[in-house]
């Protein structure tokens, strides 16, 4: 079962973390301006980890706006292609005292760090109070923190102490971006247990538990949206979250999607059911223990195990930005460039 979610290297395991992109310059975004709320208000937004899988999406979006004033902070070797009215401001990330110069007169640090750098962030919050930042998205970008089986992987675990260190430092507040697995990364990779490069799939429970997903475009929308609001809006938000939602679906469902795009049936796929308690038994220590192969399998189960977090769907917010459920067949046909 566990060869149908491929192999693939540890920092590409979690949703939440952020792979660079391959091509570090940034392109326009497509449609990034659907929906236009009636107020909106300016901001002076500081990024770390601008250049990455959602990076790219949110400084598109973020620059579609037109209404902020955008600073990128970059590592000194950092080659990456930035547009001319992006501030750049390169530094060794974990300096503090550069980190604090660099966000003096910030309204918001947006971290959409990558897996190495996340062990910083500690720094990048103490910097963010220092500079009297107001608000602070630190990297959270995946599953419900209020998800039953955040207390079993200590990468979630983590984001919860960044959290509280936010507060307890007493300067800014804190919003988290929560999106579950990322379509756009999770769907080449085998990472819904849906291998469509070797047509094998594993189905949790039968394969029909509702989850959400989200894409790498909406993302950046829906960021881009939140950090638009008026002061009194945005307020709304402190030290809570931020439910981001592409689709709202099961495992069979995305299935029927791909075979739908590679014109395919059952009858051309390895399938096999799994029992979600039968998973837990067999991966989960092991996963603990920091087995990569068992860590991929279990986190994935347990998005598709009926009650424990994986369907977030009721605390979208998705409607008050305007945005609807995205267009599955198409974007599984662009993914998996069909």
């Amino acid at each position: 079962m566990a060869a149908c979610l491929g192999v693939i290297n540890l920092a590409v395991l979690h949703s939440s973390v952020l792979v660079p992109s391959t091509n570090p310059a940034i392109v326009p975004a497509a449609d990034q301006s659907s929906f236009i709320m009636t107020s909106t208000q300016g901001r002076k937004i500081a990024l770390i980890g601008a250049t990455g899988n959602i990076g790219t999406p949110t400084l598109n979006a973020l620059l579609a706006k037109k209404i902020h004033t955008i600073t990128v902070i970059l590592r000194p070797e950092s080659t990456a292609t930035l547009p001319p009215d992006v501030i750049v401001k390169k530094g060794a990330l974990d300096d503090e005292a550069f980190l604090t110069s660099a966000l003096e007169g910030q309204d918001v640090l947006l971290v959409q760090a990558a897996i190495s750098v996340m062990e910083l962030q500690d720094g990048f919050i103490r910097a963010a109070a220092a500079a009297k930042v107001e608000y602070v998205l630190p990297t959270e970008f995946g599953s419900d923190p209020e998800a039953r089986f955040i207390d079993q992987f200590e990468l979630l675990v983590q984001k919860k102490a960044r959290k509280q260190l936010i507060e307890e430092l007493g300067v800014s507040s804190w919003i988290g971006v929560v999106t579950n697995q990322w379509l756009d990364f999770c769907l080449p990779y085998g990472l819904y247990a849906i291998n469509s490069k070797d047509r094998k799939a594993t189905l949790f429970d039968g394969g029909n538990t509702k989850f959400v997903t989200a894409t790498y475009g909406r993302i950046g929308q829906a960021v881009a949206e939140l950090l638009s609001l008026p002061k009194e809006e945005l307020a709304a938000y402190k030290n809570k979250h931020l439910y981001v939602t592409s689709f709202h679906i099961t495992q069979r469902e995305l299935l029927d999607s791909i075979q739908r795009a590679t014109g395919t049936t059952d009858e051309d796929w390895e399938i096999v059911s799994a029992s979600s308690d039968e998973i837990e038994k067999k991966y989960l220590e092991t996963a603990q223990k920091g087995d990569q192969e068992s860590w991929m399998f279990t986190f994935a189960m347990y998005h598709y195990r009926q009650g424990w977090g994986g369907d977030f769907s009721h605390k979208s917010d998705m409607s008050k930005f305007g945005f609807e459920q995205e267009d599955l067949d198409e974007t599984v046909k662009r993914v998996l460039g069909l």
